[in-house]
């Protein structure tokens, strides 16, 4: 069975040997892949379109499966959770409030933008999930005058129905979008693709009774702020001209447009999913134009052109470039894959005709190149290449530019840049531009953009090169002045984020794309962001979370600074942080009150990738600050030795700060590192903790009260989906513990050829305390469950972690662990440890990341969650595995599955009451007597702080037990403390709470 999901291939191995060395001294050995064994088994492409793309087609199909194709009935076309299933299951008891409802919130990915030649217009579009509504439209938009300082939440793209299937309003727009900005006019035009169904067929409306899945385009006049449309792109309706039922048998998805800039010509590209009987790859690669975009109601388009025919392979993420500057050329790049190896290459066809015909395409790459890895966090991947031309007058005008993910280092993924300086008759050997390729983790969804005015080539992707596991991650970019030549040091346009922040049912979360334009020397950027700190109920008493988003809070409507909005002149230095310490004068290990803290701040220099080039910084000063209220510094500045590439240095001096004595615990202090060099300036952010945690358990469960077999009473198990039911139970056999613990098999228990399974198990309700700071989760876990040994991050059975909030008047939603998680670790390592798959089975819970592959033993997992005070709320593992294959195909002779055990719950709350001195004081005239006092570091909060007192000589000494510094000072009243022991010296200690100090005394 095995070899039905890994195809090993024996080709020459001289068939990857790219032909340019530069790329040889990054890359690892040439790829042997090993098709991930979902594409093995013969995945439908619908599992490969884009998720706005597949949300339509599954209406569609779900429509043609209803008694007479849904007619006569209500059909609710909103947002298919199977997409990512979660659905309700027989014997849940919150089904209704999870499941189906718990599907789109208000996410905002896939992000476009474009800017007028002013820079002061910027257009941003997004997929906008407040857009499910009847009619639907989820093509969302928002709008700058004031150059990216504020954004206006512009909702979502009109749309007029012109009839319906019960009840289900057509046209819907349905996103992926891709905006551009059009010159003429008043000066402000912009144009807005999105994928769009149409009902059919047309002559019927209103009565229609199928759907076509097309491409629409909307036009603003007004710099954005109004739309019109949705004018259908008729060459993209079903071209082929053939039903499958009632509904059109192709499906349009992922188009991207570009606007020549000497004729106004707007070419669309897009992927047409199809039957193998007319294109064997099942998909064709396809181009139409437009030359009245603007001037006509509805715009023409041109017959559409393939320009893969006859290709085997799976084709898809098709983009257009003109060339401009008075060339005829236009490009169209795509990604390719082989259906057999899953190897990938990018191809390109050139027209020189403006887009009326194109020539034969050519593959960039002399041989395949490995798939990308799944990433921590992050729905989706894939290897989509983006491309852009210099329309500029500088130098390298005419220079075609391209990017992609590849995955030949075996790290996850890295940026391939390619550049053709002969209008696209050859393209140079692909060079990696990321900082540290085949050790830096992945970095996906690249964009590239040209500065029409500088000719200044950039490039912004999503890199997980600033942590060594997790799904922490951050937006980098770099450019070139010299077309490609030589690069600036790759930077973040943000600060480091956790990609699973907000991450629910819904998807994409963070991609699919990235945006990026440019004009005079300035680089606009759009992305899908998430806040810095989140709070578990974030979002209530509504179903979604918030975020991930554009436009972070702002209100429908509403005007405010976008935080997934970057704007940019220059790079930074290559430096970020590495793990910070401290010492704090109270000794207890944790920042209070009243606390001088000396930090400890290492820089990496983080650039070890030769081709883009590498620099030792010296001259290296650094200041530290933050407006935190109550924070002092008594020494701010440092300096650090040069640092190498690839290498850290600490400060010469540390860092001193003190918090003041009325300082609240638990409150977070965010730093700003500003640091100079010879090479460059950046500044670094980071957030501390204060507070001394004092946890009370709240919940726990070992599993040793009941036999193995059975559950503790409250806990119930939920089938959710496959055949045959094989609930969550308990085991004192597995990973080699004798101690009873929550357990789930990895098994090929039935002969039935599709095995997948999706379980569920439940503690009972859980009760925080009102006045909870955070919760801790803790427990340990051990796992050997079927993932992918090509991968690093790809796995396909796999365990996680939701937490239901049955909380009154809270909307009960189940919450994704990394979606709320202040912090999350596994053993030693951030977060989850891989990624499941996408996958269309109901039965199967896919792409979101879990426990997976083999944990090697037990290891702790230690999770933390603000904002839970009060609220009510259930553990609830998941558990699913696919249809083929358990640990043991991979790992021969290993027993498989998962086990969880001692859970405890702490409601934590903090606190600031170290001792600072116990000073004794000679009582004049009375030998051996002396008067002691005792402060405190911080003000005494309610009730004061008790301090213990003893001596080392208790037997000749005489004093009280104990004193209180009473609430709001941070001194004890005097003490007597006489002792008699003479010889050798007394000390006297006063013990609090959190810590000690002492004082002693020498009688002769």
């Amino acid at each position: 069975m095995r070899n039905q999901w890994i195809a090993r291939i024996g080709l020459s191995m001289s068939l990857f040997v790219f032909t340019a060395a530069p790329i040889l001294a990054q890359e690892a050995d040439a790829p042997k892949l090993v098709l991930p064994k979902k594409q093995a088994e013969g995945e439908d492409h619908f599992e490969k379109m884009t998720p706005m793309a597949r949300l339509a087609w599954k209406v569609a199909k779900a429509r043609a499966g209803q008694p007479n194709f849904g007619r006569g009935r209500s059909f609710k076309a909103d947002y298919d959770p199977t997409l990512k299933p979660d659905i309700c299951a027989q014997g849940d008891e919150d089904c209704g409030q999870e499941g189906f409802q718990d599907g789109p919130g208000s996410t905002q990915s896939e992000m476009s933008i474009a800017v007028d030649t002013s820079g002061q217009h910027i257009v941003v579009g997004f997929n906008d999930f407040r857009g499910f509504t009847n009619p639907q439209s989820v093509s969302g938009f928002a709008y700058s005058d004031n150059g990216g300082i504020t954004f206006t939440d512009g909702g979502q793209l009109p749309v007029t129905s012109n009839g319906s299937i019960s009840g289900t309003l057509y046209p819907q727009v349905d996103g992926d979008p891709d905006i551009k900005f059009v010159p003429g006019g008043a000066g402000c035009q912009f144009i807005y693709a999105s994928i769009m169904v149409v009902g059919l067929p047309k002559a019927s409306a209103p009565a229609f009774t199928g759907t076509a899945q097309t491409m629409s385009i909307h036009r603003s006049t007004d710099c954005g702020h109004t739309w019109s449309g949705p004018y259908e792109v008729l060459p993209a309706t079903n071209p082929t001209g053939v039903l499958s039922g009632l509904n059109a048998r192709d499906a349009a998805d992922k188009e991207f447009i570009d606007v020549d800039p000497d004729t106004g010509r707007v070419l669309l590209s897009w992927s047409n999913f199809t039957a193998a009987s007319v294109i064997p790859g099942g998909v064709q690669i396809s181009t139409t134009f437009s030359d009245n975009i603007m001037s006509a109601t509805p715009p023409t388009w041109s017959p559409g052109v393939v320009l893969n025919s006859g290709a085997a392979t799976f084709d898809t993420g098709s983009v257009p470039r003109f060339a401009g500057n008075g060339s005829p050329n236009v490009y169209v790049f795509w990604a390719t894959s082989s259906n057999s190896t899953g190897l990938g290459n990018t191809r390109v066809a050139v027209s020189t005709n403006n887009g009326v015909s194109f020539g034969p395409s050519v593959a960039l790459n002399a041989g395949d190149f490995f798939a990308a890895d799944y990433i921590l966090g992050d729905d989706r991947i894939h290897s989509f290449p983006i491309a852009a031309v210099d329309n500029s007058s500088g130098a390298s005008h005419g220079n075609v530019y391209v990017v992609y993910g590849v995955n030949n280092n075996h790290d996850g993924g890295d940026i391939a840049f390619h550049r053709s300086t002969n209008g696209g008759a050859t393209f140079s050997a692909p060079v990696l531009l990321n900082a540290r390729p085949g050790g830096d983790r992945s970095q996906w969804f690249p964009v590239v953009v040209t500065d029409p005015n500088t000719g200044r080539v950039s490039v912004m992707y999503d890199d997980q090169g600033n942590a060594t596991s997790g799904d922490l991650m951050q937006m980098t970019w770099m450019y070139s002045d010299d077309g490609g030549v030589t690069w600036s040091k790759p930077s973040p346009l943000t600060r480091p984020f956790h990609a699973g922040y907000g991450n629910d049912t819904s998807q994409p979360n963070l991609g699919d794309y990235n945006a990026l334009a440019a004009r005079n020397g300035t680089v606009y950027a759009a992305f899908t962001a998430v806040p810095n700190v989140v709070g578990f109920n974030d979002g209530q008493p509504n179903s979604g979370i918030g975020y991930p988003s554009f436009l972070g809070n702002t209100i429908p409507g509403g005007t405010a600074p976008a935080p997934g909005f970057g704007k940019v002149t220059a790079a930074k230095a290559a430096l970020d942080l590495m793990p910070i310490t401290f010492t704090e004068s109270g000794g207890n290990g944790f920042i209070d009150a009243g606390d001088q803290v000396r930090m400890t701040i290492p820089l990496r220099n983080y650039v070890t990738n030769a081709a883009i080039g590498t620099v030792t910084y010296t001259g290296v000063n650094a200041t530290l600050s933050t407006t935190a209220p109550g924070v002092t510094f008594q020494r701010a500045a440092s300096t650090y030795p040069d640092i190498a590439p690839g290498t850290s240095q600490s400060n010469a001096l540390v860092y001193i700060l003190t918090l003041s004595p009325s300082f609240v615990p638990g409150t977070k202090i965010d730093f700003s590192l500003s640091v100079s060099t010879a090479q460059g300036n950046t500044a670094l952010l980071f957030t501390q903790d204060t507070g001394t945690p004092v946890p009370t358990t709240v919940f726990s469960e070992n599993f040793n009260g009941v036999s193995a077999g059975t559950l503790p009473a409250g806990w119930a198990t939920i089938h959710v989906g496959g055949t045959p039911t094989v609930n969550w139970t308990t085991s004192s056999s597995f990973c080699g513990t004798a101690s009873n613990g929550l357990f789930h098999v990895n098994a090929n228990d039935t002969t039935a050829s599709n095995r997948t399974r999706f379980e569920r198990v439940s503690s009972p309700n859980i009760t925080i305390p009102a006045n909870a700071q955070f919760v801790t989760i803790d427990f340990d876990i051990c796992y050997d469950l079927e993932d992918e040994p090509a991968f690093n991050i790809l796995g396909y059975d796999g365990a996680d972690l939701r937490i239901t909030d049955f909380t009154a008047g809270h909307f009960a939603r189940a919450n994704f662990v990394e979606a709320l998680a202040d912090t999350f670790t596994t053993g030693t390592s951030l977060h989850y440890p891989k990624h499941l798959p996408r996958n269309s089975n109901t039965n199967y819970f896919q792409d979101i990341s879990a426990w997976s592959g083999d944990s090697g033993g037990f290891k702790h997992v230690s999770m933390r969650f603000n904002g839970m005070a009060g609220d009510t709320i259930q553990l609830r593992p998941d558990y699913t595995q696919d249809s083929g294959g358990i640990c043991s195909d991979v790992r021969p002779g290993h027993s498989c599955g998962v086990l969880i055990d001692n859970i405890v719950v702490n409601a934590v709350v903090t606190k600031s009451d170290e001792l600072s001195t116990l000073t004794l004081r000679p009582v004049a005239g009375q030998t051996g007597v002396y008067t002691g006092t005792v402060t405190s570091q911080a003000i005494a909060p309610a009730g004061g702080i008790t301090v213990n007192l003893s001596s080392n000589f208790p037997a000749q000494t005489t004093m009280p037990a104990s004193v209180v510094i009473p609430a709001g000072s941070q001194t004890s009243a005097g003490f007597t403390v006489t002792i008699t022991h003479h010889g050798s010296t007394t000390i006297i200690t006063g013990t609090g709470p959190s810590n000690a100090r002492a004082g002693s005394v020498l009688l002769p």
